[in-house]
């Protein structure tokens, strides 16, 4: 939902745009100085041999946490990621951000002080989200970045975490719980869009193409899949008290779209298993995520999502944390994660519980009567994490994928 606020700042801005261009220039001159002022105040890449700058979007904290996998692990590689702010305050979620554009300073001379700065630094860029990085950073497309960067030598991949390019009817057909099944309403139609959008932009992109979680190798069969990465260490220290050690086990949900992680469903059950004195239920929403890792460490269970049938960032830290995961993953997605673990010398055991709207609440009361071999799953999580999800096999892909050329 748009704030007053940001209503107000747009009617503004179109009431500007409005007036006579000399009028209008003098009108937005001492903004344009604030946003240019900004934008010149950004960090220079540091000097390396291989200098990689992931952007605009910053999904989930997820680019920052590439570009510091590929800075620890790669040698000779230093990294930057931009995050291009939306409305005028930041998210609540407040992840870490290399480079930070206000709303602000994106009225500024984004292309001639920030875009000439990238072009000028970097020898390599992964496009989140098929949106550029030199301009135009939300309405823009990745294509008017491409011979851009090409021309100066820069190689460059295009990222997807997800919803910007999963087809919601082709979801729908796949999934029997689907959060896109049903009358469509405009968040979907605007979803459906955006997903349409990108998938022009992709038949036209001949580079490489990543994905952030398994399901979205059926979404797009080209792609690479480059794992999600948390911090492992600090989630692991952060774990409280024995997993289910407690009579009333603590379970955690923490959506950050309710309705694509099926919180309806969710709550149905926790409430009512909390109501007949079963478990505690604890719902967190809007939380910064420096804090995160003391919310999960002292749950006994984290609840992530019940109908997309992929893992997230949240499941992630939960099996860094050791606590009990649960989630519906596809029978393809868990195949997938198991082969990858295999892979990496683990014996191919997804530590995570499945579960669906119509499963939940028998899942949870089987780990009430089977404490023991559910503590026991979950403490795989931590050595799943170090194998997966603690940066070195993102660092092994973006160097084969994108930085070894």
């Amino acid at each position: 939902m748009v704030s007053p606020v940001s209503r107000l700042r747009r009617l503004a801005w179109r009431g500007l745009a409005a007036l006579p261009a000399p009028v209008r220039e003098v009108a937005t001159l001492p903004v344009r100085r604030r946003a240019d002022a900004e934008l010149r105040a950004l960090t220079p890449m540091p000097p390396a041999r291989r200098r990689l700058y992931l952007g605009p979007w910053n999904t989930a904290g997820q680019a920052y946490a590439w570009a510091r996998a590929a800075e620890r692990h790669l040698p000779g590689v230093a990294a930057q990621n931009l995050v291009a702010h939306r409305a005028a305050t930041a998210g609540s979620f407040r992840y870490p951000a290399d480079h930070e554009l206000s709303a602000l300073a994106q009225r500024g001379h984004v292309r001639e002080i920030h875009g000439a700065r990238v072009l000028r630094e970097a020898t390599h860029v992964l496009l989140e989200s098929g949106r550029p990085v030199l301009a135009d950073l939300h309405a823009g497309s990745m294509l008017a970045d491409v011979p851009v960067l090409e021309a100066a030598g820069i190689r460059h991949a295009v990222l997807y975490h997800g919803s910007e390019i999963r087809d919601l009817r082709a979801h729908a057909e796949a999934y029997v719980h689907s959060p896109f099944h049903g009358p469509w309403d405009d968040y979907l139609r605007t979803l459906q869009s955006v997903v349409e959008r990108n998938e022009r932009d992709l038949a036209a992109y001949a580079g490489p193409v990543l994905v952030s979680t398994p399901d979205l190798l059926d979404v797009l069969p080209g792609a690479t899949w480059l794992p999600l990465v948390v911090e492992v260490e600090r989630f692991a220290g952060a774990a409280g008290a024995p997993v289910l050690a407690r009579p009333r086990p603590v379970v955690l949900h923490a959506p950050s779209n309710p309705r694509l992680k099926g919180t309806e469903a969710v709550e149905r059950v926790l409430e009512g298993m909390q109501s007949a004195g079963l478990v505690e239920y604890r719902r967190l929403t809007g939380v910064p995520h420096a804090q995160m890792a003391a919310f999960v460490g002292d749950a006994d269970v984290i609840v992530d999502q019940v109908v997309l049938g992929n893992p997230g960032v949240l499941l992630a830290e939960t099996l860094a944390a050791g606590r009990l995961a649960v989630a519906h993953l596809a029978p393809g997605v868990r195949d997938r994660m198991s082969q990858a673990d295999r892979e990496r010398g683990g014996d191919g055991v997804v530590p995570v519980l499945d579960a669906d709207p119509d499963t939940l609440e028998e899942v949870l009361r089987s780990v009430l009567d089977d404490r023991g071999r559910h503590t026991e799953l979950a403490g795989r999580g931590p050595a799943w994490a170090r194998r997966h999800h603690d940066g070195a096999r993102a660092a092994e892909v973006l160097d084969r994928v994108l930085l070894s050329t």
